[in-house]
């Protein structure tokens, strides 16, 4: 197996396929020279993989690793651990690229990794098991951020490519991965224990410039938005039609601001129908389920 110096990886199910189209076609506008593109299946529809073939975008398949692969995000920590490069990039498939970011390498370079900050504390999502299974104590949690595993980085050598290993052995086992309440967050409580675990300092890059979610002009300077599958059609259409063709830096409209009005009459019309059918469901399945990480339909 030939290494590369850098690579930039993603993954997507069906549900993502378009997202992941406009994805690769922001990364060819407004990053241009970006380092290679690796795309891993977990479920993509035929449409999307005839679109990626014609573009030569290479496609790897996520393999059955383990019994629960598909669930709670595991798949994403084979995906770093399989990545045949030295420098990786991760980007979740719904977001857009609004600028270059080579200085990212260079972090990477410093520290062996970057990371952003989700603004949520571990002491609410990382579950006791994580803690367990890392090899922390639950009062590790105290006063440490959740690092994003939306937008992550890392040289596959030495001390962090030791860390990947540990957090894949450790997700393996699906009741240290997976969510017990509704705000643990499955890959990202592993790799933030385990970052703080062996790091002494964490040092952190801007999650507004890194990983801005309420629209493509949230912070001044800002590089990424993710929009999660809420990009306007015409910069979905757009984006799919520059991959792999040079193309003038395009930044994607902000997303529309609902009327005050229309929004409050709607969410109370809709309120009781909603409580209805969620009592329904949880009469039928017992207590509501954390979210496992699965969302097969668009």
């Amino acid at each position: 197996m030939v290494l590369e110096d850098r690579m930039i990886i993603t993954a997507a199910s069906a549900a993502f396929g378009p997202s992941l189209l406009a994805l690769l076609g922001s990364l060819d506008c407004n990053w241009p020279g970006h380092p290679r593109v690796r795309v891993y299946d977990i479920g993509l529809d035929a449409g999307t993989l005839a679109t990626l073939q014609k573009h030569q975008i290479e496609v790897v398949p996520v393999p059955p690793f383990c019994a629960h692969w598909r669930k709670h995000f595991t798949w994403k920590i084979w995906c770093w651990n399989d990545v045949p490069a030295r420098d990786v990039l991760w980007m979740d498939s719904g977001m857009a690229v609004l600028q270059p970011m080579d200085e990212l390498f260079e972090a990477i370079d410093r520290l062996s990794y970057f990371v952003v900050p989700t603004y949520h504390l571990l002491t609410e999502n990382a579950s006791l098991n994580a803690c367990r299974s890392c090899g922390v104590s639950p009062s590790f949690r105290d006063g440490k951020m959740t690092l994003a595993g939306t937008f992550i980085g890392f040289r596959k050598e030495g001390k962090m490519k030791a860390i990947l290993a540990e957090a894949l052995a450790i997700a393996n086992v699906e009741e240290n991965i997976a969510s017990v309440e509704k705000m643990h967050r499955h890959d990202q409580m592993i790799i933030s224990l385990l970052l703080y675990k062996h790091f002494e300092h964490v040092v952190m890059l801007d999650g507004m410039v890194y990983c801005g979610w309420l629209s493509p002009q949230q912070v001044t300077g800002q590089k990424i938005w993710v929009h999660r599958r809420a990009l306007a059609a015409v910069d979905q259409a757009y984006y799919a039609s520059r991959i792999t063709s040079v193309g003038q830096p395009h930044l994607p409209v902000p997303p529309e601001i609902p009327n005050p009005f229309k929004a409050g009459l709607k969410a109370a019309i809709s309120a009781p129908e909603r409580a209805l059918r969620k009592w329904v469901k949880r009469q039928r399945q017992g207590k509501e389920k954390p979210y496992d990480g699965i969302r097969d339909k668009s």
